[in-house]
């Protein structure tokens, strides 16, 4: 009712607001409430929740100095450190837009995204000072630059190169931040894009926070005593869902500067890890390396997502780490969280579900159509619709209306996923539209033959694709990572023909390779798979 609310019969005047759905809300809060709670930790450095704060409004005031004004782009290329929450907290509380740009691109790509966001700044790690002069000399009129110290070059001298230096002791705190709103842009996040510019993905304030709300209702308890543990690198949204719901609450985030699995190993032990997240294809290798159940004494919770999780690996974690095994859905438009499967509902056959919808989520199958949802057991495209999706997509409104579709009344995030419910509303992903593999005029999707590859126990990684056939259109074709030399083509099928696979999904050519490809963000990049062929050396049974 605009500034006025209605009691009984009689109008009076505005009430005080709630508490915003903001970071900067948030922050304040566990800053109250928890200031002697550890928040954040490295190779280098500790901080409490006061000692982060004041880190946070001293970069603030130096920033501004520096002429970053609210709505401004800045790029970070910073390592998963205690310096990189320092500087988005920074920008966010400034009403800046942070851009955490994907390390692993050319100079050249990530010289083109700062030129097509107008990067007005680019925050960097002294360890990649290369790459930042690279950036810039790959721009015309170059970028101004500001560097941060993690603890993997906090010794380092200063350079003499004319970068300003952050230095939290020269500068106040400040004391007045700008009130922002709950659908303020709050940070642009970069698609992990392999073949053209990543489109930006803005999420704002409120996007934030349920998706953090959404993030300590799958992880469980998330405040003081809970220590989360980072490996995922900054540009990932993985890594958003993974410190996020830990800072929202009061917990501590444990950040892996660079990420070995020795490393990694190491500190869940050393800091009493309670909350640990891997990709399927990491946890598969620590599994290997580190079988010991007395190494994750302290975890209280283990998750994965990114991908389908074998039941094999699922079952030698909760064998290992611990029963407590939740896995998550989502993608960048919806900040990671679409679906949860939480552990007591991991029996039978929805081993191998996403789960069901978060709270306040709805998931609709969509026929090709894009109009009419499927039959209930039906494959269809998934779209979503949750307080978490995406206000929009950076100054690419054609994109935008394609992937973020109104009906008039909600926002859905069109996935391109493909899925099935069962009975009880559990959903499981059956590949993207675009993996599919048209074998004789049958629809072959990849996800339940590399389900039967995996359960052998001499093959660590398999991918399968379509290859194309002259008689039938296109072939399954298994790409494989053997745990022994022992296993050839002949036993594999052997061990496929006894599986409950009909015999159309059986693969026609086994390859045994050295690694696969994977994109950025860890995800199998079966497009390199069906681009490169079928190897010179073939081995079919």
């Amino acid at each position: 009712m605009g500034s006025e609310r209605q009691q009984g019969t009689r109008m009076v005047g505005p009430s005080p607001t709630a508490c915003p759905l903001t970071v900067a809300s948030a922050m304040d809060r566990v800053v109250r409430t928890n200031p002697d709670a550890p928040a954040v930790v490295d190779g280098y450095y500790r901080f409490n929740y006061r000692e982060l704060d004041e880190a946070v409004r001293r970069l603030v005031t130096q920033l501004r100095e520096e002429g970053v004004a609210p709505g401004m782009r800045v790029a970070l290329m910073t390592l998963p450190s205690a310096m990189h929450m320092v500087a988005w907290l920074a920008l966010v509380r400034l009403g800046a837009l942070p851009l955490a740009l994907h390390t692993r691109e050319s100079h050249a790509a990530l010289a083109s995204v700062c030129d097509a966001f107008d990067v007005a700044l680019l925050i960097h790690d002294a360890s990649l000072d290369a790459a930042a002069a690279g950036i810039a000399a790959c721009l015309p009129a170059g970028l101004r630059r500001m560097r941060v110290r993690s603890g993997a070059a906090a010794a380092d001298a200063s350079g003499s190169d004319g970068v300003t230096e952050a230095n939290f002791e020269a500068y106040p705190p400040a004391s007045d931040l700008p009130r922002l709103a709950e659908d303020d842009p709050a940070v642009i996040i970069l698609s992990s894009g392999t073949t053209s510019l990543p489109k930006g993905i803005v999420h704002t304030h409120r996007n934030l926070i349920e998706a953090a709300r959404s993030g300590v209702a799958m992880f469980g308890h998330t405040g003081p005593g809970a220590r989360g543990i980072v490996p995922y690198s900054t540009a990932f949204t993985g890594c958003y869902i993974s410190w996020f719901p830990f800072l929202h609450a009061g917990g501590c985030n444990v950040f892996l500067e660079q990420f070995d699995l020795e490393r990694y190993a190491a500190t869940i032990r050393q800091e009493r890890i309670t909350h640990m997240s891997l990709t399927p294809t990491m946890w598969r290798k620590l599994l290997a390396m580190m079988p010991d159940p007395s190494s994750y004494i302290s975890i209280r919770l283990a998750s994965f997502a990114a991908e389908p999780m074998d039941s094999a690996t699922l079952a030698r974690i909760r064998d290992i780490v611990t029963p407590h095994v939740v896995q998550a859905y989502g993608s960048t438009e919806t900040l990671g969280l679409v679906t949860v499967n939480a552990a007591a509902d991991m029996a039978g056959e929805r081993l191998l579900s996403v789960g069901r919808p978060f709270p306040g989520t709805e998931v609709r199958l969509m026929a090709e159509d894009g109009v009419h949802p499927v039959a209930q057991g039906e494959i269809g495209e998934i779209w979503v619709n949750s307080p978490s999706v995406a206000a929009g997509i950076w100054n690419n409104p054609a994109l935008e209306a394609k992937v973020l579709h109104s009906d008039g009344e909600c926002r859905w995030w069109r996935s391109g996923d493909l899925g099935r419910f069962d009975a009880e509303g559990f959903l499981f992903l059956e590949g993207r539209r675009d993996d599919m593999i048209i074998s004789g005029g049958i629809n072959i999707l990849p996800a339940a033959i590399e389900e039967a590859l995996l359960q052998h126990p001499h093959v660590a990684e398999a991918a399968v694709v379509g290859i194309k056939d002259s008689g039938w259109g296109e072939l399954p074709h298994a790409f494989i990572i053997r745990a022994s030399d022992d296993l050839d083509a002949e036993a594999l099928d052997r061990f496929i023909r006894q599986s409950s696979l009909s015999d159309y999904q059986r693969p026609r050519a086994y390859h045994f390779v050295e690694a696969l490809p994977y994109t950025a963000t860890n995800k199998l990049n079966r497009k390199a798979l069906r681009e490169a062929g079928v190897p010179s050396a073939t081995s079919q049974p």
